[in-house]
């Protein structure tokens, strides 16, 4: 009778369990976090496969021009795009929230003038940058893949606050890093060395199909929402929008700075050679900061529409359940780094494999600076875009400073203690404002305060 008895027992426990486990997968900040997480580890392999067959298949100082250009690419396609990726977020949430249609069709009239123009007027000072850098083919690729994703940027922006994060960043990125691959696994199998012009191209076919997928999905959204939306008149705010972007602007051109700038810094105080191998470095710390990355586009997806609905609770919630994730995915982080860094280099490409101390330092600054990514998302929220720009503008300019100081003497490791420093400190600096000025601490160590 014990027998029969336990099996009874069993399925019935076996079947708690299994509910349990579903209730768990099914609330929105547990389930809607592990599709970030897949998205990201799907990013993370693209991006490393891209690193890696470029790494070996162009020779040392293309590859260094490519991890210039795309780093300036980078950095300049968030300048063009003029501050509108953040605003954009905003007026969907505040105009959808209020049912504004009107409104809303104004907003987005502006940010596509606004971005356009922003994006032609920076295209051309890319193309004579680049020029006096590389061939005009090469120079030409860049820019239009610049152009394209300076747009694209923003599309997913919208797409992954109204639809989700698979369908905008999961997507646009999966097709844009996919098109250079097969580019690359083509010259590798043919056994012709991939040129870097046509590298750029690929990049920028990629992003030209995904800005039509996020521009389709869009679309589709917006007249779901809104049916009569081709025949409502825009109306739009100027005085009040235009000094907005202004403001989101320079913050995330500043943000642009910070994360691009050193290795345009270092191919000019070193050689393209070195700001190749630390490209390398920076992208593989980059990779290990995928948990705050996954942390920011969760965020940026479902702290708006809590905050402007004014659901505290809900949001605190939200707050502590990210800063668990962030604090369990910084741990996994390091210790992966600390056990696979160096094979990880080794693999990308032998030399590398001598920058193993420097990656960690590195990794230390991102790991420091991925804690306090939910309290640069709620300081912009609440309208204080100007504090974080200041913050900013200081953390940069201290970073840039350190650059020119410590380059020079120390090379490769001189660039990722400064930059691990400037980290820290913009970390700090981050959290007391956030504390200060939204009364949240939306950082990691609220965690302590609610253990105290």
């Amino acid at each position: 009778m014990s027998g029969d008895a336990s099996d009874h027992v069993a399925p019935a426990a076996h079947r708690t369990f299994a509910v349990r486990i579903g209730e768990l997968i099914r609330r929105p900040d547990i389930g809607g976090m592990a599709v970030v997480v897949g998205v990201k580890i799907g990013m993370v392999l693209l991006n490393f496969t891209l690193i890696t067959l470029a790494a070996r298949l162009l020779d040392p100082e293309a590859f260094g021009h490519y991890s210039i250009l795309y780093s300036a690419a980078g950095l300049l396609c968030i300048v063009a795009a003029a501050g509108q990726e953040p605003f954009v977020l905003r007026m969907w949430n505040e105009m959808t929230a209020a049912g504004n249609a009107a409104k809303l069709k104004g907003a987005l009239y502006f940010t596509l003038l606004l971005s356009l123009s922003g994006t032609v007027i920076v295209a051309i000072g890319l193309y004579f940058w680049a020029s006096a850098l590389v061939d005009g083919q090469t120079a030409i690729t860049s820019v239009i893949y610049m152009m394209i994703v300076s747009v694209l940027q923003i599309c997913m922006h919208l797409v992954r606050t109204e639809i989700g994060v698979a369908s905008g960043d999961g997507a646009g990125n999966a097709i844009v890093g996919s098109v250079p691959v097969l580019y690359l696994l083509a010259c590798f199998f043919s056994g012709t060395r991939p040129d870097t012009a046509h590298l750029f191209l690929a990049l920028a076919v990629g992003a030209g199909l995904a800005l039509l997928l996020q521009l389709y999905l869009i679309r589709g959204r917006i007249l779901h929402r809104f049916p009569d939306f081709n025949r409502i008149r825009a109306v739009a705010d100027y005085r009040l929008w235009l000094p907005r972007s202004v403001s989101f602007w320079l913050a995330t051109s500043l943000e642009a700075t910070n994360q691009y700038i050193d290795v345009i810094i270092i191919g000019y105080l070193m050689d393209p050679v070195i700001a190749g191998a630390y490209f390398v470095t920076v992208r593989l710390a980059n990779l290990f900061a995928a948990a705050a990355d996954s942390v920011n586009l969760f965020g940026t997806r479902h702290l708006p529409g809590l905050y402007y609905r004014g659901e505290q609770r809900a949001l605190n919630k939200m707050l502590d359940s990210l800063a668990w994730i962030t604090l369990a995915f910084s741990a996994i982080g390091l210790i992966g780094i600390l056990v696979g860094g160096y094979f990880a280099l080794l693999l990308i490409n032998e030399p590398y494999a001598a920058y193993f101390p420097e990656l960690l330092v590195l990794c230390l600054g991102t790991a420091a600076l991925g804690t306090t990514r939910p309290s640069v998302i709620m300081l912009l929220l609440a309208g204080h875009e100007g504090r974080y720009l200041q913050i900013m503008a200081v953390c940069v300019v201290v970073r840039i400073a350190g650059f020119f100081l410590f380059v020079p003497h120390f090379g490769v490791m001189g660039a990722v203690a400064t930059t691990a420093a400037a980290f820290a400190l913009q970390s700090i600096v981050l959290r007391i404002a956030d504390k200060a000025l939204t009364g949240f601490d939306s950082s990691m160590f609220r965690l302590l305060l609610r253990r105290a």
